[in-house]
This record gives C-alpha cells, structure tokens and sequence, in this order.
C-alpha cells in the first residue's frame, strides 16, 4: 500500500493520528500473523521429509514473526486498554496409568485419549488422558479499540491482572489470520511512527 500523503505530511510535522495508528498497528498484527503462518507450515513440511533441512526458513519466519510483535507492542504502549479479554482454552489435563488401580478405573469411562507403552520390565502399562473439568484453563488479553475499524489485544499472564484495575470480560475463541500485504502500510512507515515514539517527539491526534 503507497503510503497516504496525508500521512507522510504528518510524520513530518511529528503528528500520529488514531487511523495511523490503527493501520501501523494492523499492518504489523497482520504480517505477524502472516510469518506466524509460515512458521507453521515449514514446521509441518519439516515433520513429512524428515531429511531435508529447512531449520534456516523456520527460524527466519519465527525471528520476522517476534519482530512484528515487537514493533505492534512499541505501538500499543501509548494507548490504554479499555478492558482485559479472558479466553477459555480448554481444561487441564491429567495423564493416568494403569499402576495406579483405583485412579485408573475410577476416570477411565472419562479418557478422551488412551495408550500403551513397554517398561523397562517388558511389561504393558496402559494410560488414560482425562480432563479436569474444576480446572479450566483461561488466556488473558489486554483489549485496545480506538473506533478506527480494527481492535487489538496482546496477551498477558495471569499474574499480571492485579496491575490493571480493569473489567475482564470473557470471550469465544480468538481467531487470528493473516493479510495479502499489498493493502497494509509499509514496515518502513510504521519504523518511521515508532521512531517518534521512542523519541517522545509526537501528538497524538
């Protein structure tokens, strides 16, 4: 995307606008997601021909991929989250074997999963997976909308909820795909943006 004169006028006056902002922000979440993606499929085609090494492809997808990360969280550091996003991801899960009689006949109507392995004394040990349903597993996020089209989150621990005295909010399943990078700004703009922000030489409009 050829970058707006509009913005470009206001780099050089050290004015970022919301909608920059947002189509910064957007660009760098969508290539993130984009390199996150490569990551992936060179992970699965490394699992399907084992003999060729393709070590070098994957970890430059995944060194771009934290880069853009790096870049969205230099942006977001001057806006304030409106709210936190917690996400159920499923339950904990707990793996039983065979040896431990009671437990083992006690969940195993419950597996969802189940298996067998030898011991070291050539015996076969059967295992159950089952889910711990008093155990939920949640993924928190910080939540930023500036009515420009497009939110964000970034995720944080569990730990960290104390430090913001903001709603939690629960949601459905985050999903999260790439973009053609024809229609985002260019990373050379947002590094421009972000340059004013580390310099603290900017006014957010």
């Amino acid at each position: 995307m050829k970058t707006p004169k509009e913005y470009r006028d206001n780099l050089l006056n050290h004015i970022i606008t919301k909608q920059m902002l947002v189509d910064c922000l957007y660009s760098v979440n969508k290539r993130a997601k984009n390199y996150r993606d490569k990551e992936r499929e060179q992970r699965a085609y490394s699992r399907c021909h084992r003999y060729v090494d393709n070590s070098a492809f994957i970890e430059g997808a995944r060194e771009k991929k934290l880069e853009m990360y790096r870049m969205k969280d230099m942006l977001l550091q001057i806006l304030t989250p409106i709210c936190i996003h917690k996400e159920f991801i499923g339950y904990k899960i707990e793996r039983i074997y065979s040896y431990e009689t009671e437990e083992y006949k006690k969940y195993k109507k419950q597996f969802f999963y189940e298996g067998q392995y030898i011991d070291d004394d050539y015996s076969i040990v059967y295992f159950g997976d089952v889910e711990l349903k008093d155990e939920p597993i949640y993924h928190y996020y910080l939540f930023y909308d500036l009515d420009c089209g497009h939110t964000f989150h970034t995720p944080i621990k569990k730990e960290e909820l104390d430090k913001y005295s903001l709603p939690i909010i629960e949601i459905s399943e985050l999903e999260t795909t790439g973009h053609k990078v024809n229609d985002l700004v260019s990373v050379q703009f947002v590094r421009k943006v972000i340059r004013l922000i580390e310099d603290n030489m900017y006014i957010l409009q």
